[in-house]
């Protein structure tokens, strides 16, 4: 048994958070994880091990939600025999957590998920007003910034937000804080480049003069170019949920 006065990991983060518990709130909140598709960490009441699913429906009428299968057999029968989930969630730079009592379902093709009373409380927890996604280095994205006192520059990201970079280029460089660099593209694998406006905001060489980090801001994004930014955002944050849950990071 836990000592007295001790908090565990959950409570020290929803100490942190604010305490939603206004029903339209938690129903929006819960729709934007639906709509983004967001990968959800999912512990089962009795067990440390986090697991991986997905809010399949929130349905504001009845007042229930759907979460899919637990993909792990010992996990999913823990599930069923507990009927209790602790939910945790990253989207848009806000962290959320809920706790939900469940019963198991299926739907007419067979399919198996877990369905939840609207939750009464979200934890909600804003990490920064553009938070930044780590990009792992073998996800290869790079930028080219097109400076028209030097050949174009190729810089390898390691974070991303709606907002702006941070970039690693293997040289030293003449860039400097305020410079506006039109026509930057964001190369990105198995998908169209994404040209964007950058103002660099941070610039600093290492110790041994091999790289220089830059930091950059995103200027004058049209509609459609910040879809593409929020897709690529949001996918990144799915695959770092993935890794954290099998343990790479």
């Amino acid at each position: 048994m836990a000592e007295a006065g001790k908090k565990t990991a959950s409570n020290q983060y929803e100490s942190k958070a604010e305490r939603v518990s206004q029903l339209p709130q938690i129903i929006g909140l819960l729709n934007r994880i639906k709509d983004a598709k967001t990968l959800l960490s999912v512990r089962v009441e009795g067990s440390g091990v986090t697991y991986s699913s997905l809010l399949l429906d929130v349905n504001s009428d009845k007042g229930y939600v759907l979460l899919d299968e637990l993909n792990n057999e010992r996990a999913h029968k823990l599930a069923a025999e507990t009927g209790k989930l602790r939910v945790f969630c990253q989207n848009q730079g806000v962290e959320l957590s809920f706790s939900c009592d469940i019963r198991i379902a299926h739907n007419k093709k067979g399919l198996t998920f877990y369905q939840a009373p609207i939750p009464s409380v979200i934890h909600y927890m804003q990490r920064r007003s553009d938070y930044r996604v780590h990009v792992g280095m073998d996800q290869n994205i790079h930028l080219i910034l097109p400076v028209e006192t030097e050949n174009n520059l190729d810089a390898e990201l390691f974070d991303v937000s709606f907002g702006g970079i941070g970039a690693r280029l293997e040289s030293e460089c003449q860039l400097r804080r305020g410079l506006i660099i039109p026509s930057c593209k964001l190369n990105l694998p198995e998908q169209e480049a994404i040209e964007t406006d950058l103002e660099i905001r941070f610039v600093q060489a290492d110790n041994t003069g091999k790289f220089t980090r830059i930091g950059g801001r995103f200027l004058g994004l049209d509609p459609n170019t910040r879809g593409k930014i929020r897709k690529v955002v949001t996918q990144l944050e799915r695959e770092m949920l993935r890794r954290k849950t099998r343990g790479e990071e």
